[in-house]
């Protein structure tokens, strides 16, 4: 039994086509992304409220090959530009040269594929600064007692270095 002819529709029409269908579809896309990027604007404020000042990340993906030619994707919380926000990070290189490159985005600027393939891992985000957070600040009190201990001695060579203006005076005067 003979096939039935499809029919053969020019390329020409199929583009006409499918544009047509693009241009509606892209402002379904724009609505459900600007919808999106409210909710991590909204974590990014919460974030920023808490004044960390700490970066950490998460591995979303990465791998390697056999000529030590290294790729990964990571979500976290970091300074991007002159921001503190949840951004995306795409990093590559190999460990035999001096070769890595690292492009940050921040997550509302990030190519959308990215986002919906990193938003998942916000709550491994969140733990790992946690980590990161208490990490640092146990680190910042070591450096406090050893600043003060470094302050002390200061003072107490300056205070053998320097005679207050006074003395100088009486020292002059005979009254010393």
């Amino acid at each position: 039994m003979p096939q039935p002819k499809v029919p053969v529709i020019p390329p020409a029409e199929r583009i006409r086509a499918s544009y047509k269908q693009l241009a509606a579809a892209s402002t379904d896309l724009k609505l459900a992304a600007q919808e999106l990027n409210k909710t991590i604007s909204a974590l990014n404020s919460a974030l920023e409220s808490l004044d960390l000042g700490v970066s950490a990340w998460h591995t979303i993906a990465s791998g390697e090959d056999q000529d030590n030619n290294y790729w990964s994707r990571s979500i976290g919380y970091t300074l991007a530009g002159h921001q503190w926000c949840i951004a995306f990070r795409e990093a590559s290189g190999n460990y035999n040269h001096d070769d890595h490159n690292e492009t940050v985005y921040a997550l509302h600027q990030a190519p959308r594929w990215m986002v919906v393939e990193s938003l998942g891992k916000l709550p491994e985000v969140f733990e790992t600064l946690l980590e990161r957070v208490q990490d640092t600040t146990k680190k910042l009190k070591a450096r406090t007692e050893q600043a003060k201990e470094l302050a002390d001695a200061v003072k107490a060579a300056a205070s053998e270095v320097f005679v207050p203006a006074n003395a100088k005076k009486e020292a002059k005067d005979g009254k010393l």
